[in-house]
């Protein structure tokens, strides 16, 4: 009967969840300031190609355009790396993060400033339908915005290839997607919770993302961290994609009796870790809900 009424509400509770929240994330100035941040590199890109497209050389294959760079090589292969390289640095390991931090603070941690929380808990609405509804908001909003930047970015770089080099390199830009939406579920988790449960979200998010994902990444320990999993699938798609990779080129290794040991996950492993991760610390999330102080 509990699960019934809990779906019931759903139908009513998620749709006007979802327009004020989303509605408040996509007008909050700083979400379009980090856009804008992580998008620089789209600028540089359009000069490039706006300064030195009538210098590259091309020959027509089966009435397409195949460029070459200046060392002869094909160039949507160089500018492929330069896409994944930007894309790796701004979208995720950067701007996602902020992005995850901003909106979990807007979402969970606004609701206490305004005095909106207390009220929807004096009602029957469980603290877990409260956090949840707002989390997967949040997991659309950030998803939405850091794939369409991937796309305008791989769009932009990759333009100097020409239409052949854009086409012929969707798998970096499906590949990108997919880490992003990942990215999404886990880290809007995991700072919900921290949300849920501190009242200064923000500085927390930071301090965890420069300790927890950064530094210990880094480390013996990288398997308790989001990174390790959203390197783990970048390795394992660049491999299936045929391009030369090791797995201590993504800082996948580990010392072991004196031997490097290749400790990168199997993607559907890292891909179920990082849901787990989501709805794990949601429900955890909930609870600090639950207890939290008015």
């Amino acid at each position: 009967m509990e699960i019934s009424n809990v779906f019931n509400r759903s139908k009513n509770l998620f749709p006007p969840i979802l327009k004020d929240c989303s509605q408040r994330l996509l007008v909050n100035p700083l979400t379009w300031v980090l856009v804008v941040i992580m998008l620089l590199p789209c600028f540089l890109g359009l000069w490039f190609y706006y300064e030195f497209s009538d210098e590259r050389q091309f020959e027509e294959i089966d009435g397409e355009k195949v460029y070459y760079g200046s060392d002869g090589g094909l160039l949507h292969i160089e500018l492929r790396e330069a896409f994944l390289n930007l894309s790796s640095l701004f979208i995720v390991k950067f701007i996602g993060v902020l992005l995850a931090i901003m909106f979990s603070s807007e979402l969970i941690n606004e609701e206490f400033n305004r005095k909106t929380m207390q009220i929807l808990r004096t009602t029957p609405i469980m603290s877990l339908e409260i956090i949840f509804y707002r989390y997967v908001t949040g997991v659309l909003c950030m998803f939405g915005i850091l794939a369409s930047s991937s796309i305008i970015m791989y769009i932009v770089i990759m333009l100097g290839s020409g239409i052949h080099g854009i086409t012929e390199e969707l798998e970096i830009l499906w590949l990108v997607i997919k880490i992003v939406l990942f990215e999404s579920i886990a880290y809007l988790g995991i700072f919900c919770l921290i949300s849920a449960y501190f009242e200064r979200p923000f500085l927390l998010g930071i301090v965890y993302w420069i300790i927890w994902e950064m530094i210990v990444s880094g480390t013996q320990y990288q398997q308790i961290t989001v990174s390790h999993y959203l390197e783990s699938i970048l390795f394992d798609g660049l491999k299936n994609i045929g391009w030369s990779v090791t797995a201590e080129d993504y800082g996948l290794t580990k010392i072991v009796n004196n031997e490097v040991v290749n400790i990168a996950t199997e993607p559907i492993t890292a891909m179920l870790v990082m849901i787990g991760i989501g709805l794990g610390t949601v429900v955890w999330g909930a609870r600090g809900l639950g207890n939290r102080q008015f």
